[in-house]
């Protein structure tokens, strides 16, 4: 009996306890650091924010700006150059606070993004490393390094510009580190993201007035080891582009006018698509994914990309006939003044008519 009572009364008392539970652990300052340094680009940003942990919903600090900054007096930013491999460093620079860049409208605070812009006077170089390195007012240090990668020259469509016609491929070469030995090139790149802006006039036959327009299509994500890249987009899938992106005209009163097109590659490292990739959400059973812990004391990425451009380009002649006669954009009203300026012909019912 005296057992039984004694079991009983620490039954008694344990289901007294405070059963509680604290899942925040003790606050701790944590600096994320997001940055793409592009050695073909007049300027370059890192942004800079601050991560925190509290007792409170997180919409409770959706409009407080130390919930996501630093103030600009807690913190000083520096770039350091390497040569690759190396552990000193040739050069630092201290980069430059920069609020002028605005937020998007929302529930987060309207206050602009902190960023830190490099010096004009220093230039990114592909032959180079990179390190970013933040300094706290505690004394505590965040840092990351990366390698640059290399260069991207556009093969088709191609560079003279009496020949400069789009075909439906876009062909391209890249100048790279493939074996970790190429001195013109730190870091390899293995995706590469086109994109096609499509420039056009709108003329309004009533009003007479004019208005001009671009519609930006960005193509499939090509992921490619090789440094020769091939890609193809057709015809039918512009047209399904444009379609999908241009509001038709009930009235008939709009007639647009193809002027030229640009085309963009942006490639990005390996690095930059393995942080990509482990950022996903999880979609299986097992929620528990490798972290990216390129930053140190902290977390983010900081990496490369680069970009080639080919401006003003055309469309092959039968690429831009179907814009006339092809169902897909027929009701886009595209139209087109034929030789000597007497016939201005568009598509009606899938067919080319000229008045």
């Amino acid at each position: 009996m005296k057992k039984f009572l004694a079991a009983l009364g620490s039954l008694i008392l344990l289901s007294a306890c405070d059963n509680e539970i604290d899942i925040n652990a003790e606050y701790k300052d944590m600096t994320i650091m997001y940055g793409m340094l592009n050695p073909v680009l007049d300027t370059n940003y890192v942004r800079i924010q601050r991560g925190y942990l509290g007792d409170d919903p997180a919409s409770a600090s959706f409009g407080i700006s130390d919930s996501l900054y630093y103030d600009s007096t807690e913190i000083d930013v520096f770039i350091r150059e390497y040569n690759p491999g190396a552990t000193t460093f040739n050069q630092e620079v201290e980069l430059i606070w920069d609020n002028s860049i605005p937020l998007d409208s929302g529930i987060y605070t309207d206050e602009g993004y902190h960023l830190y812009r490099i010096p004009s006077n220093f230039p990114i170089q592909s032959s180079r490393e990179y390190e970013i390195v933040v300094n706290r007012a505690d004394g505590s240090v965040a840092s990351a390094r990366t390698g640059i990668v290399g260069s991207i020259n556009i093969t088709r469509p191609l560079p003279i510009i009496t020949a400069r016609y789009f075909d439906g491929r876009l062909q391209f070469n890249v100048r790279q580190n493939t074996d970790g030995n190429d001195p013109e090139a730190t870091e390899k790149m293995i995706a590469y993201q086109p994109i096609l802006y499509f420039h056009y006039k709108e003329y309004n036959k009533t009003t007479g007035s004019e208005e001009f327009k671009t519609e930006t299509i960005r193509l499939p994500l090509e992921e490619n080891p090789f440094d020769q890249i091939d890609i193809l987009f057709s015809g039918n899938e512009l047209y399904s582009a444009l379609a999908a992106r241009i509001e038709e005209d009930p009235s008939k009163n709009i007639l647009r006018f193809f002027i030229g097109m640009d085309v963009e590659i942006i490639g990005a490292s390996e690095e930059l698509m393995t942080f990509i990739e482990l950022s996903k959400p999880s979609t299986g059973v097992n929620q528990n994914r490798p972290q990216y812990e390129q930053v140190i004391n902290g977390t983010g990425i900081v990496s490369s990309r680069t970009l080639a451009r080919r401006n003003d380009c055309r469309l092959q002649q039968s690429i831009y006939d179907r814009l006339l006669e092809n169902g897909t954009v027929c009701d886009l009203n595209f139209a087109r003044v034929e030789l000597g300026g007497t016939d201005t012909c568009y598509c009606i019912d899938n067919q080319k008519v000229c008045f």
